[in-house]
């Protein structure tokens, strides 16, 4: 697949390239942005491929990207795509688009035996044994003219994408994985919050809050959508608007007035009368809100369990993926294992967790109710690192 790409520079051009990815029902998309200094990714150029056909869509030059913001949220048209976290987040922050119907290479790969972080790359190494001659990574691509190798570069992060695509559907389907695979896509990309679009949830990857109250937790969760929606404005990266700790140390104090918060290390004078008066409202709001159910304190009892049953259900999720051929980083991670056996522990719900619900329960969820109940034991065999799961009358 050698065609040269087509460059576009006009809302023609680009209403031929949505009519052609509609007509076939999908299409291989990426973009090349620029993130550094800005809220929301500037988007640069947007790569298109529909079968052997690639597209170069330069806004910058003209070519309006709002067709493909309606792309992006089509349900008719697969999208194909490889770690399309950021370039969904720049669609979602520009035009709203709620995406739908994605296809994430990356995601797919850790579903038959590969690692679901490999680079684009890497991944069409493993697999079709195609190797890249890539060498812009760190381009500028809001400079102009765009040189030809970084157009080679730039179509080539297309190019492959549908035939990758087929060879993990393949592969997928070999393994009975192909419901596991598109459930987990849907539920990373498919959503309103694949789309940057929920200040409410920012709280979330926010530095060491673990060490915070479960009110203040609470203080957070509004102290943290207020530096959202300020950064938002500004079109500014979060962090320049207030560092992390910053963050912590106001939901943490709850200041009351403008002299409170002058107190606070790292406020000084960054915020504006009108800023100021929005983030002690924000605290306010957060103090009368009840804390997240995740983040209430553990009782000590429950705690001693968890720590207990923790030292089997680390090795046995792990070597549970080593024999089930998938990359670990899709089941769950030390938080979502911790968090789920405190709620086995305490007889809560399980339906809204992770390892409560779909695949992640048939494969590992199920078992861990197991042990915890001491209804299995764990026993290392000759052929370790494989566990014998022994059933307890």
């Amino acid at each position: 697949m050698s065609g040269l790409p087509r460059i576009v520079t006009d809302a023609a051009g680009v209403d031929e390239v949505t009519a052609a990815a509609r007509a076939a029902g999908r299409c291989a998309l990426d973009t090349e942005f620029l993130w550094e200094k800005s809220y929301a990714p500037h988007l640069c150029l947007v790569q298109i491929a529909v079968g052997d056909e690639i597209w170069l869509i330069d806004p910058l030059a003209g070519a309006p990207l709002e067709p493909l913001g309606a792309l992006i949220a089509d349900p008719a048209v697969q999208k194909l795509m490889h770690a399309p976290s950021a370039d969904l987040i720049a669609f979602g922050l520009h035009f709203g688009s709620v995406p739908a119907n994605v296809y994430d290479t990356q995601v797919a790969a850790g579903f038959v035996g590969l690692t679901a972080s490999a680079s684009l790359d890497r991944l069409l190494d493993a697999v079709l044994k195609v190797r890249l001659d890539h060498n812009e990574t760190f381009s500028d691509w809001s400079r102009r003219p765009l040189k030809d190798t970084q157009l080679h570069y730039a179509a080539d992060d297309v190019r492959y994408l549908g035939q990758l695509v087929d060879e993990l559907e393949r592969r997928l389907a070999e393994r009975s994985r192909t419901e596991w695979a598109h459930a987990e896509i849907e539920r990373r990309f498919c959503t309103p919050e694949a789309a940057g679009g929920d200040p409410d949830r920012a709280w979330r990857k926010v530095q060491r809050r673990g060490k915070l109250s479960p009110q203040a937790q609470a203080v957070l969760i509004d102290v943290a959508a207020w530096r959202e929606q300020l950064a938002r404005r500004r079109d500014q990266p979060s962090g320049w608007v207030m560092k992390d700790p910053t963050l912590v140390e106001i939901a943490r104090a709850a200041p009351r007035s403008t002299a409170d918060l002058g107190q606070i290390r790292g406020v000084g004078k960054t915020l504006g009368e009108r800023e100021s008066t929005e983030l002690l409202a924000a605290v306010a709001r957060g103090l009368d809100r009840e804390p997240p159910p995740s983040e209430r304190a553990v009782p000590q009892r429950v705690a001693r369990q968890v720590d207990a049953v923790a030292t089997l259900a680390v090795p046995m999720a792990r070597i549970r993926c080593q024999d089930a051929d998938l990359a670990p980083e899709l089941v769950a991670n030390r938080a979502d294992l911790d968090r789920f056996l405190e709620a086995v522990v305490a007889g809560e719900d399980l339906s809204s967790l992770p390892l409560g619900q779909g695949w992640r329960k048939e494969l590992l969820g199920d078992i861990l109710i197991r042990l915890v109940a001491g209804e299995i034991s764990l026993s290392l065999n000759q052929t370790a690192p494989f566990l014998n799961v022994e059933e307890r009358c």
